[in-house]
Order: structure tokens, then sequence, then C-alpha cells
């Protein structure tokens, strides 16, 4: 009897040992990532939230007061490459103004979202840069890549003030097939504008 039990608990066991390691991100746990940092001498943390498929980043002070909350930037976890490193979530001063961004991404299909939250002193709020292409009469509050990769390449810091999208460009000559290729954007006067997009070179 007592070894037909141990046979039972085994059964039992069995599948959860099976689908161990398989949770989807945001299932168990609604946080996805979090970092700490600095505003104004105070410490902070931002949280990467998600929610019934809905992801917002969150900043809370020390004594965990939430004191900002972004809009639904997607719906499944997607990360960029900055330094090398695809990360979820990071905090860094790309401006220069001694107060830091806060980075993320989100995929919410069929693209993918590189978003950066910088701090305003005048509001006391975080407010998404812009990434503007002045050519296709465009701005938007996210940099867009529709070609998602799993590694975060899609989304790629190549400098503190230079970010580049993977995306498929298309000719304004209907005739001519579309063609991978890299979006480039600039930091300059607030924002990251349109540099400039090339094919990816064929050994890429």
């Amino acid at each position: 009897m007592k070894k037909l039990f141990q046979v039972i608990v085994v059964l039992l066991l069995a599948p959860l040992s099976a689908f161990a390691g398989l949770a989807v991100p945001g299932e168990f746990s609604p946080i996805l990532a979090s970092e700490s940092f600095e505003l104004n001498g105070q410490k902070m943390i931002v949280e990467k939230h998600m929610a019934d498929q809905a992801i917002t980043l969150r900043v809370s002070d020390a004594d965990g007061k939430q004191i900002f909350t972004s809009e639904v930037l997607g719906s499944e976890e997607k990360k960029f490459v900055i330094d090398r490193q695809a990360l979820s979530l990071t905090v860094r001063d790309l401006n220069g103004d001694n107060s830091p961004e806060l980075i993320t991404a989100a995929f919410y299909g069929p693209a993918s979202g590189l978003y950066i939250f910088t701090y305003d002193a005048v509001s006391k709020q975080f407010k998404p840069m812009q990434f503007i292409h002045p050519e296709a009469d465009l701005t938007r509050d996210f940099m867009v890549s529709d070609m998602r990769q799993e590694n975060g390449e899609d989304l790629m810091f190549l400098s503190n003030d230079v970010v580049r999208a993977l995306g498929m460009i298309y000719s304004a000559d209907p005739e001519v097939e579309a063609v991978a290729g890299f979006y480039f954007y600039k930091f300059a006067d607030g924002a990251f504008k349109f540099v400039e997009s090339k094919p990816v070179p064929s050994d890429e």
C-alpha cells in the first residue's frame, strides 16, 4: 500500500516538473524588471509591470508612493540592446541633464517599440521622448521595429545619442520590392530625429 501511494505521488508531481520553468512572463509575478535610481537626491524605483496582457512602467519613491505610471506600452515582453547587452529595462542619463531616462521596450503585434521616458522638472513627471521622421511627417512617442528579434537587436543603441531600428524599407515605386534595413535616429533638441535608412548588408 505504501509503495502504491508513492507511485501515485510521483505521477501527480511529474506534470509539475515537466512544465517547470515554462511560465509566461508576468503570469505569476506582475514585475518583469526593476531598477533603482536617484532623482533630485531621492531614491526611486522603476518597475516594468505586466497585468492583463498590458505592460506599463511604474515609478515609486522610497516610501512606496507611486509617482508615475505610463500608458500601456504593449502586450508582450521585449528586449532592446544597449552597451551590447540585451535588457528589458534600464536607467541612464542619455541627454546629460543629470536626470535619469527610463528605457524599456514592449511588443504589440505586429511591431516592437522602444520607449525612453525623460523627467520634466516643470511638471515633475516623466514624459516620453519623441522620435521624429520629418520626411514622413511622422512623430511618435517610441521607435518602431516591424522585424522582431528575440535577442533585442531590432532595437539597438549604438551610443547614448544614436539608436537603430530594424525594419522593412519600402520604395515609393510599387514595382520595387521592400528590403530589410536599418533606420537611424540621432538625439538633438530634446528628441530623436531620423537621420537615414540603409539596407541591411548581405553579411549581417
